[in-house]
Protein backbone atom coordinates (compact mmCIF):
# COMPACT_ATOMS: atom_id res chain seq x y z
CA UNK A 1 0.00 0.00 0.00
CA UNK A 2 2.63 2.34 0.66
CA UNK A 3 4.22 1.36 -2.44
CA UNK A 4 1.33 2.21 -3.98
CA UNK A 5 0.72 5.57 -2.20
CA UNK A 6 4.97 6.40 -3.34
CA UNK A 7 4.00 5.56 -6.68
CA UNK A 8 0.96 7.76 -7.49
CA UNK A 9 2.51 10.63 -5.72
CA UNK A 10 5.85 10.08 -8.09
CA UNK A 11 3.21 9.83 -10.89
CA UNK A 12 2.00 13.25 -9.73
CA UNK A 13 5.42 14.80 -9.24
CA UNK A 14 6.67 13.78 -12.79
CA UNK A 15 3.19 15.70 -14.25
CA UNK A 16 3.75 18.52 -12.25
CA UNK A 17 7.31 19.04 -13.36
CA UNK A 18 6.44 18.51 -16.95
CA UNK A 19 3.98 20.69 -16.64
CA UNK A 20 6.40 23.13 -15.19
CA UNK A 21 9.01 22.72 -17.92
CA UNK A 22 6.24 23.36 -20.30
CA UNK A 23 5.33 26.54 -19.14
CA UNK A 24 9.03 28.13 -18.73
CA UNK A 25 9.55 26.79 -22.42
CA UNK A 26 6.52 28.53 -23.41
CA UNK A 27 7.49 31.67 -21.36
CA UNK A 28 11.05 31.78 -23.03
CA UNK A 29 9.53 31.46 -26.43
CA UNK A 30 7.30 34.03 -25.72
CA UNK A 31 10.22 36.50 -24.57
CA UNK A 32 12.64 35.51 -27.86
CA UNK A 33 9.96 36.95 -29.96
CA UNK A 34 8.50 39.46 -28.29
CA UNK A 35 11.29 41.54 -26.30
CA UNK A 36 14.49 40.06 -27.38
CA UNK A 37 17.20 42.87 -27.28
CA UNK A 38 18.64 41.76 -30.73
CA UNK A 39 14.99 42.08 -31.77
CA UNK A 40 14.89 45.72 -30.53
CA UNK A 41 16.37 48.16 -32.84
CA UNK A 42 15.40 51.58 -32.60
CA UNK A 43 12.43 53.87 -31.22
CA UNK A 44 8.55 52.75 -30.87
CA UNK A 45 8.26 54.55 -34.52
CA UNK A 46 11.19 54.94 -37.08
CA UNK A 47 10.42 57.92 -38.30
CA UNK A 48 10.68 61.48 -36.88
CA UNK A 49 8.55 64.62 -38.48
CA UNK A 50 10.04 68.15 -38.42
CA UNK A 51 8.27 70.67 -39.67
CA UNK A 52 8.33 74.26 -39.78
CA UNK A 53 5.82 77.06 -40.93
CA UNK A 54 5.95 80.96 -41.02
CA UNK A 55 2.20 81.49 -40.11
CA UNK A 56 2.00 85.08 -41.54
CA UNK A 57 1.07 87.42 -38.27
CA UNK A 58 -1.24 85.18 -36.16
CA UNK A 59 -2.22 87.61 -33.28
CA UNK A 60 -4.15 87.54 -30.50
CA UNK A 61 -7.22 90.46 -31.24
CA UNK A 62 -6.67 92.34 -27.83
CA UNK A 63 -4.13 94.89 -28.12
CA UNK A 64 -1.27 95.05 -26.09
CA UNK A 65 0.36 98.71 -25.70
CA UNK A 66 3.96 97.72 -25.77
CA UNK A 67 3.89 96.53 -28.93
CA UNK A 68 3.04 97.56 -32.40
CA UNK A 69 -0.14 95.24 -32.77
CA UNK A 70 -3.14 97.27 -33.20
CA UNK A 71 -3.84 96.96 -36.54
CA UNK A 72 -4.60 93.50 -35.39
CA UNK A 73 -7.50 94.49 -33.07
CA UNK A 74 -11.64 94.62 -33.99
CA UNK A 75 -11.30 97.96 -34.73
CA UNK A 76 -8.05 98.05 -36.10
CA UNK A 77 -7.36 98.70 -40.35
CA UNK A 78 -7.51 94.63 -40.77
CA UNK A 79 -10.66 94.51 -38.52
CA UNK A 80 -9.17 91.37 -36.86
CA UNK A 81 -12.19 90.16 -35.25
CA UNK A 82 -12.28 86.51 -32.97
CA UNK A 83 -13.85 84.62 -35.71
CA UNK A 84 -11.06 85.74 -37.99
CA UNK A 85 -9.00 84.46 -35.41
CA UNK A 86 -10.68 81.62 -34.91
CA UNK A 87 -10.49 80.57 -38.75
CA UNK A 88 -6.83 81.27 -38.72
CA UNK A 89 -6.07 79.16 -35.78
CA UNK A 90 -7.69 76.34 -37.73
CA UNK A 91 -6.43 76.73 -40.81
CA UNK A 92 -2.80 76.27 -39.17
CA UNK A 93 -3.63 72.90 -37.70
CA UNK A 94 -5.31 71.96 -41.13
CA UNK A 95 -1.40 72.38 -42.44
CA UNK A 96 0.19 71.08 -40.00
CA UNK A 97 -1.93 67.67 -40.81
CA UNK A 98 -0.75 68.31 -44.16
CA UNK A 99 3.02 68.39 -43.94
CA UNK A 100 2.04 64.41 -41.73
CA UNK A 101 -1.00 62.98 -41.67
CA UNK A 102 -0.75 62.42 -38.26
CA UNK A 103 0.82 65.61 -37.59
CA UNK A 104 4.86 66.48 -37.14
CA UNK A 105 6.73 65.19 -33.77
CA UNK A 106 8.12 68.96 -34.13
CA UNK A 107 7.21 72.15 -35.32
CA UNK A 108 8.94 75.17 -34.89
CA UNK A 109 7.06 78.74 -36.32
CA UNK A 110 7.73 82.03 -36.85
CA UNK A 111 5.44 85.73 -36.51
CA UNK A 112 3.37 84.33 -33.51
CA UNK A 113 2.37 87.13 -31.22
CA UNK A 114 2.51 85.39 -27.63
CA UNK A 115 1.86 82.28 -25.56
CA UNK A 116 -1.56 82.60 -25.62
CA UNK A 117 -1.80 82.17 -29.26
CA UNK A 118 0.48 79.14 -28.87
CA UNK A 119 -1.83 77.79 -26.37
CA UNK A 120 -5.08 78.71 -28.32
CA UNK A 121 -3.17 76.52 -31.44
CA UNK A 122 -2.45 73.78 -29.26
CA UNK A 123 -5.81 73.33 -27.52
CA UNK A 124 -7.80 73.66 -30.81
CA UNK A 125 -10.31 71.52 -32.43
CA UNK A 126 -7.85 69.96 -34.84
CA UNK A 127 -4.72 69.63 -32.02
CA UNK A 128 -5.46 69.05 -28.80
CA UNK A 129 -5.53 65.02 -29.23
CA UNK A 130 -2.06 65.32 -30.08
CA UNK A 131 -0.48 66.23 -26.61
CA UNK A 132 1.58 69.10 -28.01
CA UNK A 133 3.73 70.77 -25.45
CA UNK A 134 4.97 75.03 -26.21
CA UNK A 135 8.44 76.26 -25.79
CA UNK A 136 8.49 80.08 -26.65
CA UNK A 137 10.04 83.59 -24.96
CA UNK A 138 8.96 86.81 -25.56
CA UNK A 139 11.60 88.82 -28.04
CA UNK A 140 12.08 92.53 -28.51
CA UNK A 141 10.56 92.28 -31.50
CA UNK A 142 8.97 95.72 -32.52
CA UNK A 143 5.73 94.40 -33.80
CA UNK A 144 5.67 91.74 -31.13
CA UNK A 145 6.15 88.47 -33.01
CA UNK A 146 8.31 85.49 -31.73
CA UNK A 147 9.48 82.23 -33.24
CA UNK A 148 8.07 79.05 -31.48
CA UNK A 149 8.74 75.24 -31.16
CA UNK A 150 6.01 72.80 -30.26
CA UNK A 151 6.39 68.86 -29.72
CA UNK A 152 4.41 66.13 -29.05
CA UNK A 153 5.03 64.63 -25.48
CA UNK A 154 4.72 61.40 -26.49
CA UNK A 155 8.11 61.87 -29.03
CA UNK A 156 10.25 64.11 -27.05
CA UNK A 157 11.96 64.99 -23.78
CA UNK A 158 12.52 68.71 -23.33
CA UNK A 159 16.06 69.06 -21.90
CA UNK A 160 16.67 72.90 -22.44
CA UNK A 161 15.89 76.16 -24.08
CA UNK A 162 16.55 79.59 -24.21
CA UNK A 163 16.62 82.74 -26.55
CA UNK A 164 19.63 83.82 -28.51
CA UNK A 165 20.14 87.74 -29.12
CA UNK A 166 20.80 89.13 -32.21
CA UNK A 167 23.14 92.24 -32.10
CA UNK A 168 22.23 94.17 -35.39
CA UNK A 169 25.11 96.66 -37.02
CA UNK A 170 22.70 99.59 -36.17
CA UNK A 171 21.82 98.95 -32.57
CA UNK A 172 18.74 100.63 -32.26
CA UNK A 173 17.17 98.31 -34.77
CA UNK A 174 15.44 95.49 -33.03
CA UNK A 175 14.99 91.76 -34.31
CA UNK A 176 13.10 88.25 -33.56
CA UNK A 177 15.53 86.09 -30.98
CA UNK A 178 16.71 82.43 -32.05
CA UNK A 179 15.18 80.11 -29.90
CA UNK A 180 17.53 77.20 -28.77
CA UNK A 181 15.92 73.59 -28.04
CA UNK A 182 17.82 70.93 -26.79
CA UNK A 183 15.63 67.65 -26.59
CA UNK A 184 16.06 64.05 -26.07
CA UNK A 185 13.89 61.44 -29.02
CA UNK A 186 14.67 58.03 -28.01
CA UNK A 187 17.62 58.99 -26.06
CA UNK A 188 19.49 61.05 -28.34
CA UNK A 189 19.84 64.44 -28.02
CA UNK A 190 19.39 67.05 -30.52
CA UNK A 191 19.96 70.37 -30.79
CA UNK A 192 16.98 72.61 -32.65
CA UNK A 193 17.18 76.38 -33.73
CA UNK A 194 14.39 78.31 -34.53
CA UNK A 195 14.88 81.30 -36.87
CA UNK A 196 13.07 84.69 -38.91
CA UNK A 197 16.17 86.05 -39.65
CA UNK A 198 15.87 90.12 -40.38
CA UNK A 199 13.38 90.87 -43.45
CA UNK A 200 14.42 92.61 -46.61
CA UNK A 201 12.96 95.79 -46.22
CA UNK A 202 14.68 98.29 -47.51
CA UNK A 203 16.45 96.47 -50.39
CA UNK A 204 18.74 92.85 -50.41
CA UNK A 205 21.83 94.92 -50.37
CA UNK A 206 21.43 97.57 -47.78
CA UNK A 207 19.71 95.13 -45.12
CA UNK A 208 21.38 91.99 -45.66
CA UNK A 209 24.37 93.05 -42.99
CA UNK A 210 21.37 92.40 -40.76
CA UNK A 211 21.22 88.64 -41.70
CA UNK A 212 24.73 88.29 -41.74
CA UNK A 213 24.87 89.17 -38.14
CA UNK A 214 22.13 87.02 -37.39
CA UNK A 215 23.82 84.18 -39.14
CA UNK A 216 26.94 84.84 -37.18
CA UNK A 217 25.29 84.71 -33.89
CA UNK A 218 23.88 81.05 -34.82
CA UNK A 219 27.19 79.66 -35.84
CA UNK A 220 28.93 80.70 -33.13
CA UNK A 221 26.18 79.14 -30.87
CA UNK A 222 26.14 75.65 -33.14
CA UNK A 223 30.27 75.69 -32.59
CA UNK A 224 30.14 76.09 -29.11
CA UNK A 225 27.46 72.81 -29.39
CA UNK A 226 30.27 70.92 -31.97
CA UNK A 227 33.13 71.89 -30.02
CA UNK A 228 31.62 69.94 -26.56
CA UNK A 229 30.39 67.08 -28.82
CA UNK A 230 31.68 66.26 -32.75
CA UNK A 231 29.20 64.52 -33.57
CA UNK A 232 25.81 66.77 -32.37
CA UNK A 233 22.80 66.66 -34.05
CA UNK A 234 21.85 70.10 -34.57
CA UNK A 235 19.12 71.21 -37.13
CA UNK A 236 18.44 74.66 -37.91
CA UNK A 237 15.18 75.35 -39.03
CA UNK A 238 13.49 79.22 -40.14
CA UNK A 239 11.95 81.65 -42.21
CA UNK A 240 16.24 82.83 -43.05
CA UNK A 241 15.32 85.78 -45.17
CA UNK A 242 17.77 84.58 -47.79
CA UNK A 243 18.13 82.11 -50.40
CA UNK A 244 20.16 78.86 -49.87
CA UNK A 245 23.12 80.54 -52.59
CA UNK A 246 22.78 84.24 -50.65
CA UNK A 247 26.04 85.36 -48.49
CA UNK A 248 24.55 85.07 -45.18
CA UNK A 249 24.08 81.47 -45.64
CA UNK A 250 27.37 80.34 -47.81
CA UNK A 251 29.82 82.26 -45.80
CA UNK A 252 28.80 83.86 -42.78
CA UNK A 253 26.74 80.49 -42.06
CA UNK A 254 28.69 78.05 -43.81
CA UNK A 255 26.26 76.21 -45.14
CA UNK A 256 28.31 76.27 -48.76
CA UNK A 257 27.52 72.79 -50.22
CA UNK A 258 31.33 71.83 -49.83
CA UNK A 259 32.01 68.22 -49.76
CA UNK A 260 33.76 69.03 -46.41
CA UNK A 261 31.22 71.70 -44.66
CA UNK A 262 29.74 71.05 -41.09
CA UNK A 263 26.43 72.11 -42.23
CA UNK A 264 24.21 71.05 -44.74
CA UNK A 265 21.45 72.76 -46.45
CA UNK A 266 18.55 70.33 -47.16
CA UNK A 267 17.27 72.88 -49.48
CA UNK A 268 19.97 74.17 -51.47
CA UNK A 269 19.02 71.78 -54.70
CA UNK A 270 15.55 72.55 -54.14
CA UNK A 271 16.00 76.15 -54.48
CA UNK A 272 18.66 76.23 -57.38
CA UNK A 273 16.02 74.15 -59.34
CA UNK A 274 13.46 76.84 -59.38
CA UNK A 275 11.52 75.38 -56.18
CA UNK A 276 10.85 77.28 -53.41
CA UNK A 277 8.25 78.51 -50.15
CA UNK A 278 7.58 82.02 -50.79
CA UNK A 279 6.25 83.79 -54.24
CA UNK A 280 8.37 86.90 -55.08
CA UNK A 281 8.27 88.98 -58.22
CA UNK A 282 7.65 86.14 -60.37
CA UNK A 283 10.15 83.63 -59.25
CA UNK A 284 10.00 80.96 -56.09
CA UNK A 285 12.64 80.87 -53.69
CA UNK A 286 13.72 78.87 -50.78
CA UNK A 287 13.56 81.37 -47.90
CA UNK A 288 11.98 78.84 -45.28
CA UNK A 289 14.88 76.07 -44.98
CA UNK A 290 16.52 73.43 -42.80
CA UNK A 291 19.98 73.28 -42.02
CA UNK A 292 21.53 70.61 -40.59
CA UNK A 293 25.05 69.31 -38.83
CA UNK A 294 27.36 66.59 -41.15
CA UNK A 295 26.55 63.70 -38.39
CA UNK A 296 22.97 63.43 -39.36
CA UNK A 297 24.12 62.19 -42.66
CA UNK A 298 27.02 59.79 -41.41
CA UNK A 299 26.35 58.75 -37.87
CA UNK A 300 23.77 56.28 -36.61
CA UNK A 301 20.55 57.43 -34.64
CA UNK A 302 18.30 59.63 -36.50
CA UNK A 303 19.42 60.56 -39.79
CA UNK A 304 18.21 62.64 -42.70
CA UNK A 305 19.33 63.89 -46.37
CA UNK A 306 18.38 66.27 -48.74
CA UNK A 307 15.85 63.94 -50.66
CA UNK A 308 13.82 63.76 -46.72
CA UNK A 309 12.81 68.01 -47.43
CA UNK A 310 9.99 68.91 -49.07
CA UNK A 311 7.78 72.08 -49.33
CA UNK A 312 4.32 71.35 -49.37
CA UNK A 313 2.49 72.36 -52.23
CA UNK A 314 -1.16 71.16 -51.28
CA UNK A 315 -3.83 72.96 -53.52
CA UNK A 316 -5.42 73.80 -50.54
CA UNK A 317 -2.89 76.62 -49.44
CA UNK A 318 -2.40 77.84 -52.79
CA UNK A 319 -4.45 80.01 -55.21
CA UNK A 320 -4.21 80.83 -58.75
CA UNK A 321 -3.96 84.64 -59.77
CA UNK A 322 -4.46 86.44 -63.13
CA UNK A 323 -1.39 85.41 -64.71
CA UNK A 324 -2.49 81.59 -64.05
CA UNK A 325 0.34 80.82 -61.49
CA UNK A 326 -0.59 79.00 -58.52
CA UNK A 327 1.10 80.95 -55.45
CA UNK A 328 0.12 80.96 -51.49
CA UNK A 329 -2.41 81.58 -50.51
CA UNK A 330 -2.44 84.89 -47.92
CA UNK A 331 -4.42 85.34 -44.96
CA UNK A 332 -4.43 89.36 -46.09
CA UNK A 333 -3.53 90.54 -49.33
CA UNK A 334 -2.56 94.68 -48.26
CA UNK A 335 -5.53 95.37 -46.13
CA UNK A 336 -7.87 93.36 -48.09
CA UNK A 337 -8.90 90.12 -45.95
CA UNK A 338 -8.67 86.53 -47.87
CA UNK A 339 -9.18 84.09 -45.33
CA UNK A 340 -6.29 82.18 -46.83
CA UNK A 341 -3.24 80.50 -44.90
CA UNK A 342 0.13 82.07 -45.03
CA UNK A 343 2.10 84.07 -47.86
CA UNK A 344 4.58 81.44 -46.98
CA UNK A 345 4.85 77.38 -47.83
CA UNK A 346 5.37 75.03 -45.19
CA UNK A 347 8.60 72.91 -45.28
CA UNK A 348 9.07 69.76 -43.85
CA UNK A 349 11.61 66.65 -43.18
CA UNK A 350 11.03 63.32 -42.31
CA UNK A 351 13.75 61.77 -40.47
CA UNK A 352 14.27 58.05 -40.19
CA UNK A 353 16.24 55.69 -37.65
CA UNK A 354 19.52 53.83 -38.99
Amino acid sequence: MHLAKNFDKMKMMKAAAICMAAIVMWSASCKDTTSSKSDVKGPDKSELTIGFYNVENIFDTENDPKTNDDDFTPTGKLQWTPDRYLVKLDRIGEVFQMMESNFPDVIGMCEVENLKVLTDLVGSDRLKSQGYKIVHMDSEDERGIDVALIYKASSMELVSSKKIKISLPDANDRTRDILYVEGAVHGEKIHFFVNHWPSRSGGQEQSEPNRIAAAKTLKSEIDAIVKKDANAKVICMGDFNDHPNDKSMMEALGANGAADASLINLMAKKHAAGEGSYWYKGSWGALDQFVVSSAWTSMKGWSCSESDARIIKDPKILFTDNNGVARPSRTYAGDDYKSGYSDHLPVVVKCSWK
